[in-house]
């Protein structure tokens, strides 16, 4: 009787052990520029996060129009600068249109071709990623291509992807990657098209679309919140582009630009919320940056501020399963960081965890 009184306090005791467990919330950031150079502010808050990871584009794939061969884009240089103390995981972005019409001998090729260019940069890591925004007409080949690269790497190496957050939504139809893991992208869920969308990069209305059915996902997932700012480019009520602020020309040039009335963009991005994001009216004709601006055209000022991206943390915890997993914020720039109070952050920090 004793022995088993003791034997049901031990498993009480275990069982207490892991059901109070804490799941662990590692912070990243991903790295998408074309030469990798880290100011002292971006040091400073990898510090401050505790950050030990980077997932760091390594170049883009697309079809070469005239040759009909997939290519890389952007190839990233200025990878031997990087401390050693930070964790560098490899991303390729391949744009949809690659694995159209793509035959299996193509697809093994550009599975080999793409490692081989991977590993050209950096030959050892602990994780591979990939980022493509795969439709019902490129899954079977974004999957059988994803198959190829677990074939090529080592079995010590995790194999991700990104995940949208309508392929989550709607899993049935657009299919569970193979993969080891995934990273759900918690942004860019509005209609980017329409010129009165709130904010198309996040509002909690949109995402309440999708997060009841984060937990049903059949990938462990790491997740992605943003900290990048665009401005969405609009000509005759289309949607032309969209504008990164390093593109962008001087935005309160009244000799260019006419702030909408009731507009918000008051003491910098503090004021702006996801009712009011700054719209602006060009009045004159203007090139700047390659980028050419006809009068008329409209340009709308898209990002989150502290409020928005701690609610948007709290929502996203609220609705995870309880895992270890990466809080990886998009993207990792000087200028995205300095938008935000550092107690922003630690905030974010102690939601996931």
């Amino acid at each position: 009787m004793q022995h088993s009184v003791l034997k049901l306090a031990t498993v009480l005791i275990c069982f207490s052990f892991f059901s109070c467990k804490k799941n662990i919330s590692e912070f990243s950031f991903y790295y998408w520029k074309t030469k990798f150079e880290i100011s002292p502010t971006e040091k400073s808050m990898l510090v401050d996060l505790k950050c030990k990871t980077i997932y760091t584009r390594f170049f883009d794939v697309d079809i070469d129009e005239e040759a009909r061969e997939p290519f890389p884009v952007g190839i990233i240089n200025g990878l031997d600068s990087i401390s050693q103390n930070i964790n560098i995981i490899p991303v390729v972005f391949i744009t949809n249109r690659t694995f159209l019409n793509s035959g299996k001998t193509d697809i093994s090729k550009l599975a080999q071709n793409i490692i081989k260019e991977i590993n050209a940069l950096k030959d050892n890591y602990n994780e591979l990623q990939f980022d493509c925004d795969w439709s019902g007409k490129t899954k079977e080949n974004y999957f059988s291509f994803l198959q190829e690269i677990r074939k090529l790497i080592s079995k010590d190496v995790k194999l991700s992807c990104t995940i949208r957050l309508h392929q989550v939504k709607y899993a049935l139809k657009s299919g569970i990657p193979p993969v080891d893991r995934g990273t759900l992208m918690f942004y860019n869920m509005g209609n980017v098209h329409d010129q009165n969308e709130v904010n198309s990069i996040y509002d909690q209305k949109n995402a309440e679309k999708y997060t009841g059915f984060i937990k049903g996902y059949k990938l462990p997932l790491d997740a992605a919140l943003p900290v990048f700012t665009w401005y969405v480019h609009y000509r005759n009520d289309a949607l032309i582009g969209l504008i990164s602020e390093k593109d962008m020309p001087i935005i309160n040039d009244t000799n260019i630009f006419l702030r909408f009335k009731d507009s918000a963009l008051e003491n910098g991005y503090r004021k702006i919320d996801s009712k009011n994001n700054a719209k602006f009216k060009v009045i004159t004709d203007h090139l700047a940056n390659g980028i050419f601006y006809k009068t008329n055209d409209v340009l709308k000022l898209e990002t989150l501020n502290d409020q928005q991206l701690i609610e948007a943390a709290e929502l996203l915890n609220t609705n995870l399963k309880e895992e270890d997993r990466r809080i990886i914020f998009f993207d990792f720039d000087e200028d995205n960081i300095k938008k935000y109070d550092k107690e922003t952050f630690t905030k974010i920090r102690t939601i996931f965890n």
